[in-house]
């Protein structure tokens, strides 16, 4: 049995991998290394209950001369969205959440949004589908240039310093993109889904996942942040050689307290061993 829980086959061949083309797909990887193109990479793959491959590439660390481990942890970003989703609907499973139901009957500041820099009221309510589906009318403020993202940028929406309620309290008073129902457009309708959650629930996004849906399923390396022993392996971007940095990415810390915001769309962590044994992404 390996770590993360899933037998290891005796070879690729045994669980109908081709070792030769594995081999061609870590020459590739091994090849970004050397590019720096990546720092470093995992590959696992579970075949019919099985590991059938599992290799570490590179560094965990460039800068810091540490190899990547097959245990390294890393951030998740988007993959936050599905678990986000898997919550809403074990709570409208469970009667608690209606996913027809208008987001107003959930946050009530949602109950008058307004559409576009000219702040037209919005014709169609925003509804908990909506959010699921991307189709909320809002969106993300880093992705493109029209007036209303310029407006969202403005008050910092994404801010990692402030909780989901003061996070929807900010975007309830800002317009939409387009009328709720129209358009789908990749956004923060999970981060407001995730404080859905919240509300419907009595419980923080942080302790469900970890209490209905990481803790039962084994996922113990998979939340919010990355603390004690697992600092040392959270996987860490190179160095950018136009600007000398490293580009800037969420540090995985607990926020300053309990309430702290917990983004529902895009900042949870996790090892690829506890992917490949969750099936989570």
């Amino acid at each position: 049995m390996t770590a993360w829980g899933l037998p290891r086959a005796e070879g690729p061949e045994q669980v109908g991998l081709s070792s030769a083309r594995l081999e061609r797909a870590a020459t590739v990887i091994r090849e970004d290394v050397e590019r720096r193109l990546i720092p470093g990479a995992v590959l696992v793959i579970a075949r019919f209950g099985r590991v059938g491959y599992a290799e570490a590439f590179g560094w965990r660390d460039r800068e810091a001369k540490a190899p990547m481990t097959l245990d390294a942890i890393f951030r998740i970003a988007s993959m936050t969205k599905p678990v986000t989703s898997v919550a809403a609907m074990m709570l409208a499973e469970e009667g608690r959440l209606e996913i027809a139901a208008p987001v107003a009957d959930y946050l009530p500041e949602f109950a008058e949004m307004t559409v576009g820099v000219e702040r037209r009221e919005a014709q169609r309510t925003m509804t908990v589908q909506d959010l699921m589906r991307h189709t909320s009318g809002l969106c993300y403020p880093f992705i493109g240039d029209e007036p209303v993202r310029r407006l969202w940028r403005e008050v910092n929406v994404m801010d990692e310093g402030q909780t989901n309620q003061e996070m929807v309290a900010k975007l309830a008073r800002l317009p939409l993109l387009f009328e709720p129902g129209t358009t789908w457009e990749y956004s923060m309708s999970t981060d407001v889904l995730g404080r859905v959650v919240e509300v419907a629930s009595g419980n923080s996004l942080a302790d469900f996942f970890a209490e209905r849906i990481t803790g039962p399923l084994g996922m113990d390396d998979t939340g919010f942040a990355a603390t004690g022993e697992r600092t040392a392996r959270l996987a860490e971007m190179q160095t950018d050689p136009a600007t000398g940095k490293r580009p800037p990415m969420p540090i995985l810390r607990p926020p300053a307290s309990e309430a702290g915001i917990r983004v529902a769309g895009a900042s949870c962590r996790a090892p690829p061993t506890t992917c490949a044994s969750a099936r989570c992404c």
